[in-house]
């Protein structure tokens, strides 16, 4: 709480002064803390910062996380949009659950489903995440092609964002 006080302001409402990957666990946790707690400052917070990252991630009904081949930095323009890698994806469906169940906001069951159907080719290279041939996942996105490589980070955050589905 006190880095989201020291660095956001009207125009950034984020704990630090960049958004890497992964990046939905913080508020998703602050909502935690929250339900836990039932301090409502978690609670603003948790969904004025996750409705922001939001706000950075999806374009036209399609979810673009933050690239690992630079990261949004606080005042500067967003530059590339490859290397997206399934456990931000996945971290994100995860977190969507999470805020649907406490705020029941339908955009929020919406953007889940826009955000799992990345896995499906609903994204830039209009390509499947996921293999169902071996049940693995793929390591994540390029500027120009997918990495082949199915490492077992990539198929849990697939099978985590699937069993988390809202129904």
């Amino acid at each position: 709480m006190d880095l989201y006080r020291t660095t956001a302001d009207n125009h950034w409402k984020w704990f630090e002064r960049y958004l890497t990957y992964d990046n939905a666990v913080l508020p998703e946790s602050l909502l935690y803390a929250y339900q836990a707690t039932g301090n409502e400052d978690y609670k603003k917070t948790a969904k004025e910062s996750f409705d922001f990252l939001l706000d950075k991630i999806f374009q036209d009904r399609q979810i673009k996380v933050i690239s690992n081949q630079g990261w949004l930095q606080k005042e500067k323009v967003l530059g590339r949009r490859y290397g997206e890698q399934p456990i931000d994806v996945a971290g994100t469906v995860m977190a969507l659950t999470t805020f649907y169940n406490c705020f029941h906001q339908e955009d929020y069951r919406q953007k889940q489903t826009n955000a799992f159907s990345w896995f499906l080719g609903n994204n830039h290279l209009g390509q499947i995440v996921y293999n169902p041939a071996t049940g693995g996942c793929y390591d994540g996105l390029e500027e120009n092609n997918i990495n082949l490589n199915q490492g077992a980070e990539s198929s849990v955050c697939y099978l985590m964002a699937r069993l988390s589905l809202i129904e």
